[in-house]
């Protein structure tokens, strides 16, 4: 893929030209996104480009500025100006510096874009700069993390997660949902990236997200205010924010499980919850053999992940995971005990299909290795 550089210091803009053009189309990707023209410099020294979009009036260091440095590093690289300045002297400076294309925000369209790319993509052939093999993308860690908060993924966190201590909550109401796009947010995110700049942001689902931070951020009460204002602003809807302290030794995955409990205001009364956990149990001692994830098993008593989760270290003060392997656990001894049935298809049929996860699993309840423990249990 062909590296693009996007210098462009109105959000919409950027957003609106990043999330709708086909960049695949044209073997091409965007690398970074700058809103002013030190960052965009930077930036094009730190990834070295094929494609430079930039506009021209931006704060810090302007676009013709901007073009001129670039040139300096690389002679060939192809640039498009996208700007809102239509006079014939702002043309003649940009001529001894190789402009592939100009177009005016004034008149811009989606297909006017796509007939710029594909001359670029074209000029880019013409000097013998090919397009980049890509090699596919890690897992970002904030999809890592929300698929951790939300039950789908068994993972450590807690070391990564010790310098926050601080959570909010952003969740919109049911009749707003259908209002906002995956480019509203997109808006959302980076104009919340803007106001906690030292935050971890981590989307979960159907809209909502959550934000740590450090209790080093100041004025935060403002900082969110600003936040749902221009959110209202903009979009016409507004978030419900909630804010939850960490409490001492509290892990990662049972504070946001309250924070979680808090924004939604979920109440169940005490019979109920225990009712509801002593079913749960009576399905994983029936089902833990098969792939019994906490998404599955809090479908099945109705409730949602993370109010299950809380409910659940609430009445048996263990996480879901813990228990669940703990049952595992206990019928796989059993069965080392009492089959000659080799270790890895006792694991597997006990519901360990990580068998690397398992051995280090066991060792650490045990203190022994599976086949250690099964000679000297027999």
């Amino acid at each position: 893929m062909y590296k693009v550089l996007f210098a462009e210091d109105e959000l919409l803009v950027r957003l609106g030209l990043q999330n709708s053009i086909p960049w695949s189309k044209y073997e091409m990707e965007v690398a970074a996104l700058a809103d002013n023209g030190m960052e965009a410099y930077r930036l094009f020294e730190e990834i070295h480009p094929d494609i430079l979009i930039t506009d021209l009036r931006m704060e810090g260091m302007d676009g013709l500025e901007l073009v001129k440095r670039v040139r300096e590093i690389d002679k060939e690289c192809a640039i498009v100006v996208i700007s809102c300045l239509n006079d014939f002297e702002t043309l003649r400076k940009l001529i001894p510096y190789n402009i592939n294309a100009y177009v005016l925000k004034a008149s811009i369209s989606i297909d006017e874009v796509c007939n710029v790319l594909e001359q670029t993509k074209e000029y880019l052939i013409s000097i013998g700069r090919t397009a980049k093999k890509v090699i596919p993308d890690l897992e970002k860690p904030e999809d890592i993390i929300s698929k951790y908060l939300l039950g789908d993924a068994v993972i450590s966190l807690e070391d990564d997660f010790e310098i926050f201590e601080h959570l909010l909550m952003f969740s919109l109401e049911e009749e707003n949902k259908d209002k906002i796009n995956k480019l509203a947010m997109d808006f959302i995110y980076e104009l919340v990236n803007r106001q906690i700049p030292g935050e971890m942001l981590v989307p979960l689902k159907d809209k909502e997200f959550c934000v740590f931070y450090r209790s080093t951020e100041k004025k935060m009460d403002e900082r969110i205010k600003r936040i749902n204002n221009s959110i209202g602003d903009f979009l016409g809807v507004r978030f419900k924010i909630t804010h939850s302290s960490r409490r001492k030794a509290e892990n990662l995955k049972d504070w946001f499980d309250r924070a979680y409990v808090q924004q939604y205001e979920i109440n169940i009364d005490e019979n109920s919850g225990k009712a509801l956990i002593q079913k749960s149990i009576e399905y994983m001692q029936e089902h833990f053999r098969e792939s019994l994830t906490l998404t599955d098993i809090s479908r099945t008593i109705g409730l949602s992940v993370s109010y299950f989760s809380y409910l659940f270290k609430q009445e048996t003060g263990k996480n879901y995971i813990e228990y669940l392997n703990e049952i595992r656990l206990l019928a796989t001894m059993k069965d080392l005990m009492n089959t000659d049935e080799k270790v890895v298809v006792v694991a597997q049929k006990n519901g360990f299909q990580n068998l690397e996860y398992f051995s280090r699993y066991f060792k650490k309840q045990t203190g022994e290795s599976p086949a250690r423990w099964r000679k000297l249990n027999r």
